[in-house]
């Protein structure tokens, strides 16, 4: 069985909230309360250069 997991379809967000985890952080939707595709952040992430 495979589980599919939701994410946020909203075209617009009005704002958006972390939820912690062990690694790092989502990004969720205030308006939709889904986490936010590719938006999650590695607590040891390097600053983006380029």
């Amino acid at each position: 069985m495979v589980i599919e997991k939701e994410f946020c379809k909203c075209v617009t967000s009005t704002s958006v909230y972390t939820i912690d985890d062990h690694w790092g952080y989502w990004l969720h939707c205030s308006d939709c309360n889904k986490k936010i595709e590719d938006e999650f952040h590695y607590y040891d992430e390097p600053d983006d250069v380029y």
